[in-house]
């Protein structure tokens, strides 16, 4: 895989994992603590679902960016389908991923190629991406459960529930201020310093080497602060069935900044995912027979630096 694509791929995950963190952190040993804990190990048990994920992000009331996604995953039959498209405010591509037959297949939607990624024969990196469908061991599950008890500390006083008529319930946690740890501050301030720096300096990767896909719509709406960055409030909202499954789950972050230039900068990034359909969903399939297709070779993508 391209190293810029996946340095990208990269903080985006180190940046989704720092807001699982704060949004754990929120939730300690508190009454909501143990039913969000509870819902989200049963949501994830969840054999195959369809999830609405949208994504925006906001600069000084400006929209820079909107990310909608429709993600269609069948465990059991390690299969799923994604649709994913992406605006940013001057331009918009849309990208569909299919995961069947042990092949993943990805296509945008200015191109009427194929792009087919199959599994090489003592492929190792194939195989681990293979066992990320595996069902987690029980053991390793509560290693990680105790290890963000023990990061939960005092915050678990910021998070309330109500109920619901049927058995459902609403989970609420917001931090702002002096309640959002310096550590998380501190952690997050350099990522996005360092992000935002690393890829004003590196060349934009082109788009043979990213599958069809084109990075520069997201590299150009991302906000290039560089001093005084702050998180300033996280708010989490979950909903939670009768059947506890978290349904819908909301997360706002607002950071503020200034660029090299000095300006200020006030970013909102929201996420927004809609769970429907849980163990009753079919992924999407896409027949290749007739179509232009371009084979390409796992380990040969791994290799290119």
């Amino acid at each position: 895989m391209n190293k810029k694509l996946a340095m990208m791929g990269l903080g985006v995950a180190v940046g989704s994992m720092m807001l699982v963190t704060s949004v754990y952190a929120g939730v300690g040993d508190a009454p909501g603590y143990e039913t969000f804990k509870s819902a989200f190990k049963q949501t994830a048990a969840v054999e195959n679902v369809t999830r609405q994920v949208n994504v925006s992000l906001q600069d000084n009331g400006v929209s820079l960016l909107n990310v909608k996604s429709t993600i269609k995953s069948d465990q059991s039959g390690r299969a799923g389908s994604a649709e994913v498209k992406v605006k940013n405010g001057k331009e918009e591509q849309t990208i569909h991923f299919y995961s069947q037959d042990g092949k993943q297949i990805v296509k945008t939607a200015d191109s009427d190629v194929y792009k087919v990624i199959e599994a090489q024969p003592g492929n190792g990196k194939f195989k681990a991406l293979e066992g990320a469908n595996h069902t987690p061991d029980p053991a390793t599950i509560q290693e990680v459960e105790n290890v963000v008890d023990a990061l939960v500390g005092n915050l678990k006083n910021y998070v309330t529930m109500d109920q619901k008529s049927g058995k459902g319930k609403e989970i609420h946690f917001k931090l702002s201020g002096s309640q959002i740890s310096p550590v998380v501050n501190t952690i997050g301030s350099l990522i996005i310093k360092h992000g935002t720096q690393e890829n004003g300096q590196r060349p934009i990767p082109a788009k043979a080497d990213t599958l069809g896909v084109d990075v520069s719509t997201l590299k150009n709406s991302l906000p290039q602060l560089a001093n005084d960055i702050k998180m300033d409030a996280v708010e989490v909202n979950a909903t939670i069935d009768g059947d506890n499954h978290i349904t819908n789950q909301t997360a706002q972050i607002h950071i503020s900044g200034k660029d090299v230039q000095g300006v200020n900068h006030d970013v909102v990034l929201s996420v927004d995912m809609t769970l429907s359909s849980l163990n009753s969903t079919t992924p999407d399939t896409v027949d290749l027979n007739g179509k232009k297709v371009e084979n390409v070779k796992f380990d040969q993508q791994s290799r290119k630096h």
